[in-house]
Formats: C-alpha cells, sequence, structure tokens
C-alpha cells in the first residue's frame, strides 16, 4: 500500500515552517548567479548574504561548475554596478542642468527677483546633492577589474568563507560523462538549465552547466544523507515549478529524481529566501536587504527579451511573406508551452512526409536581424525558433523563447483591452463553440461579430498574438468552449477555431 505523495514526491508543497527547519539542517549548495551578485548588491545586503554563509558553517558547498562560472564571470559583474551608478549620476546631472536652465528661462518671462531666483537653483542643487548622496551609499564597495585579489573585499571574504567546501571536480572521464549527459538533457528538455541550450557553442561544456551543478550538489547531499537546498537567483521554469509568476518550488521532476536517488528533500531558495529566512539561523539582518535583493537583475551573460512589438512585427513579416507556416509553428508552440515536436510540425503546416525541416530556421533569424538592425531588438536575443535534436538524426522538436510563450498564452500586447473587461460580451461565441459538433471549424472576423452582436476589441485586428491569450476575454471565451484559435490571418480577418 502506498500513501497520496508516494512516487509523487515532486508534487508535495512544502510549508513556510520546513523550509526554515531545512535551513537549519540540509546541505546549502550556492550558484555562481548567487556569489557574482554580492559585487551587484548594496554593501549591506552582499555583507548580510555572507554572514547568513558564515552561519551556515560546514553545510555550505559551492559546486566545482559554479565556481568555475563565478571565475569565468567575475569582471563582468564589477562592471555592472560602475556602469549603472555611472548612469544614474549622468542622468542626475543632466536632469539639475535642464531644471536649472528652465528656472532661468522662466524668471527672463516673468521678471523674478535674481535672489529668488538663486534660492530655487540653491534648494534644486540640494536636492539633487541628496540624490548623489544616496548612490554613493547603495554602492557597492568600489572594486575594479585591476583591483587585486587581496584588496577586493568580495574575494577576501570569499576566500575565508570557502576554504574546504568548494567541490571538487571529478576525474576527467567522469566530468566528461556528465558532460554529455546533461547536453542529452537539455536535448530532451530534462530540467534544470534545458533554457540554456544557446549557450552550447559558448563553453566547453556546453549547455550543461545549470546540471552540472545540480548533479554535484546531489551527489555531496547523498554522501552526507542530509536534505539539499540549492541557492539561485536563476528563476526560469527549467528550475522551478512555477504557476504564473509564484515560484512554488523545485521542478516536480527534479524533486522526484533527488528523492529517488537520495531518499532525501530537495529545495529551491533565492538570497531573498535566505534573507527573509535568517531568523532561522538566529541571523540579525536589514529588512531592506531582501528587498535588494529581490530586484530583478539582468543575467551576466546578459540576452535582450523579446518585446509584444517585435514579435507582432515577426509575425506580420512572416504572413506578408507567405510564412504562415512559421507563424503557426510559433503560436501553436506558444500553446504547448513553449515547444512544438516534429510530427506536430508537420500537421500543423501541412508539410508532406517527404518534406525536409532544413532551413526552417532561416527566415525567422533574417527578420530577427532586420529588428535587430532597427533598434527594435536588443542586439542579443534568444533565437525566435531554436532546434532540438537527439544526437545526430534529424529535428525532433523547436523551441521558442519563453518570454514569447508566455506573451503569446498568458498576456494581451500592445493595448489589448484590459482582463477587468466584461466577459459577457464573449458569451454568445463560447455558447457557438461549445455547440459545435465538428473539431474545427473556420470563420471571418465578421462571422464572430454577428455572433456576438458586437464589435470584436480593436487589438483582434492589429496584434496577431492577441488571439492566442488565455487571459484577455476573447482567449478566456474560447477556452471556456474547449477551443483555441489557430491560422489567425489579420490581412483576411479569418480564423479557425480547433478543439483543444
Amino acid at each position: 500500500m502506498t500513501g497520496l505523495f508516494d512516487g509523487f514526491e515532486g508534487y508535495r508543497v512544502v510549508s513556510e515552517a520546513e523550509s526554515r527547519e531545512a535551513l537549519t539542517s540540509a546541505l546549502v549548495a550556492v550558484d555562481a548567479n548567487v556569489l557574482l551578485n554580492l559585487y551587484r548588491y548594496n554593501a549591506r545586503t552582499t555583507a548580510d548574504l555572507l554572514k547568513i554563509f558564515e552561519k551556515l558553517g560546514e553545510r555550505l558547498v559551492v559546486p566545482h561548475q559554479a565556481m568555475r562560472e563565478f571565475h569565468r564571470n567575475r569582471l563582468k559583474a564589477i562592471g555592472n554596478p560602475d556602469q549603472a551608478t555611472g548612469e544614474a549620476r549622468a542622468a542626475f546631472d543632466k536632469s539639475r542642468a535642464g531644471t536649472v536652465r528652465a528656472l532661468e528661462t522662466w524668471s527672463k518671462h516673468l521678471a523674478i527677483d535674481d535672489a529668488e531666483v538663486q534660492r530655487l537653483q540653491s534648494e534644486v542643487n540640494a536636492v539633487y546633492q541628496r540624490l548623489q548622496e544616496a548612490i554613493d551609499r547603495a554602492t557597492p564597495d568600489r572594486v575594479h577589474p585591476s583591483t587585486s585579489a587581496d584588496e577586493d573585499p568580495v574575494l577576501s571574504r570569499l576566500s575565508d568563507l570557502l576554504a574546504g567546501r568548494v567541490l571538487r571536480r571529478p576525474a576527467e572521464e567522469t566530468w566528461q560523462a556528465l558532460i554529455d549527459e546533461g547536453k542529452e538533457r537539455v536535448d530532451g528538455l530534462v530540467p534544470p538549465g534545458y533554457l540554456d541550450a544557446e549557450k552550447g557553442d559558448q563553453y566547453p561544456e556546453g549547455a550543461a552547466g545549470d546540471f552540472l551543478v545540480y548533479t554535484q550538489a546531489s551527489h555531496e547531499a547523498k554522501t552526507r544523507q542530509m536534505d539539499l537546498i540549492i541557492v539561485t537567483n536563476d528563476e526560469k521554469e527549467d528550475w522551478w515549478w512555477r504557476r504564473g509568476q509564484d515560484l512554488i518550488g523545485p521542478r516536480q521532476e527534479m524533486t522526484k529524481e533527488f528523492f529517488d536517488r537520495t531518499g532525501q528533500r530537495l529545495h529551491l531558495m533565492r538570497p531573498s529566501d535566505l534573507l527573509d529566512r535568517s531568523p532561522a539561523l538566529d541571523v540579525e539582518v536589514s529588512p531592506e536587504s531582501a528587498r535588494d535583493a529581490d530586484i530583478r537583475r539582468s543575467d551576466i551573460d546578459e540576452v535582450g527579451l523579446w518585446t509584444a512589438e517585435a514579435l507582432d512585427m515577426l509575425l506580420q513579416r512572416l504572413l506578408a511573406e507567405g510564412r504562415r507556416d512559421l507563424a503557426d509553428v510559433i503560436t501553436t508552440a506558444a500553446a504547448e508551452g513553449g515547444t512544438i515536436g516534429r510530427d506536430e510540425i508537420y500537421a500543423v503546416c501541412g508539410y508532406q512526409d517527404d518534406r525536409m525541416l532544413r532551413g526552417i530556421t532561416r527566415p525567422t533569424a533574417r527578420i530577427t536581424a532586420d529588428l535587430q538592425s532597427s533598434k527594435l531588438l536588443p542586439p542579443s536575443v534568444t533565437p525566435m525558433l531554436t532546434p532540438l535534436y537527439h544526437g545526430p538524426g534529424p529535428l525532433h522538436a523547436i523551441r521558442i523563447p519563453s518570454e514569447v510563450a508566455e506573451m503569446l498564452g498568458q498576456t494581451a500586447p500592445l493595448g489589448s483591452e484590459s482582463d477587468s473587461e466584461p466577459t459577457g460580451k464573449y458569451q454568445p461565441l463560447t455558447a457557438y463553440l461549445a455547440a459545435l459538433d465538428t473539431d474545427a471549424v473556420s470563420m471571418t472576423f465578421g462571422d464572430i461579430e454577428d455572433i456576438l452582436g458586437d464589435t470584436l476589441a480593436p487589438s483582434a485586428r492589429k496584434h496577431l498574438p492577441y488571439w492566442y491569450s488565455s487571459h484577455n476575454s476573447l482567449g478566456k471565451a474560447i477556452a471556456a468552449a474547449g477551443f483555441k484559435a489557430r491560422g489567425v490571418r489579420i490581412e483576411t480577418e479569418t480564423v479557425e477555431f480547433v478543439r483543444r
């Protein structure tokens, strides 16, 4: 006989009390991004986190791969606070000068007394001086790429703190086998780390870095027969079991895999979680530190994000070029959570079995480059279509960027009506679709408006992603009938509804 969670360990949500208890007894493995952000937090937050690390004592470890990534990216991390601080100071100086000039122009037109103008200018200067002082107080200890290791306060503290706590790299043969396993997991979309596929050609370990951190920490926890906490700033869904913006815990597959291997519990925590739970360790920290650590900071290896505007333009370009097949691949992948398999690509696009998929990503890559040249996208973004392979064989799936899947599947882009719009307007469409005895139906926008007795939202005629959202009123009505939109054509105002 088994119980509710026997064999389903990954689905058990731990309580806050259990998380705090784990912090007092589990092995704690720190990822590279946490160590790198010690250079990017303000000085108080860095000091508070280091106090917590010290309190963990022998239970604190850093996997070899995490330390490798720390040293690899440290100089980039050092540059980030300087750049942000410099940009803020320059912006304040520019704003102050503009305010002073505006006062001078205003005073001349109204013949304001010189003494009054000087008083106002002094007040303006005082405000901006306080802003500059606030920046100086919040800026981390001044470290530059040329600062020696002995003079770098973060390195000095870490050197003492991590003595004997960095897990050794396994023997070469074992290490290479782990890298190969990690790459296979990325291809198979097995967490953690499969969303780092674009890093495959950047480093010797390819996209297996997250797996190496996870598996080495897991092995150490098994050796010590302890629960494991992995502390990371990574919030992507290839680590976390997510529900919208809520981070529930590790991916269920990881929790079960770890339990099957060790009989222990796996936890994920962010630095802000450590700071919030510091009383469990009898460590006193500033309330502001958790808020600082919770601020979303770009990755060290910064990859820009797709915007709704750029996504809409790419989809419209594909349609204009007669590549509705690729637009359907993108929208169908979004509906499937971000990945579309080979067989479904053939079905959605209506390809013949003998058609090759070689070069399928080229049109989107070309349009992406055009959008980047026009400054509508950052210089570096995740490719719109990333092919996935199992070994040397043919393409077995295509993945789209996670932010694109989220935009198409969860949000209404670019000025669509808010979620608060009454859904009653679209109830006739729900009833119509629910009553169908077929699994698919093609309609014009005008047909839909006849059913509604009302007009569609303006976004329906402007933005293709709008039709694939499940969080606006139209999307909710379609989903409520058990259907989804497919093959939307803005230019001909037609749509196909298919049963889910």
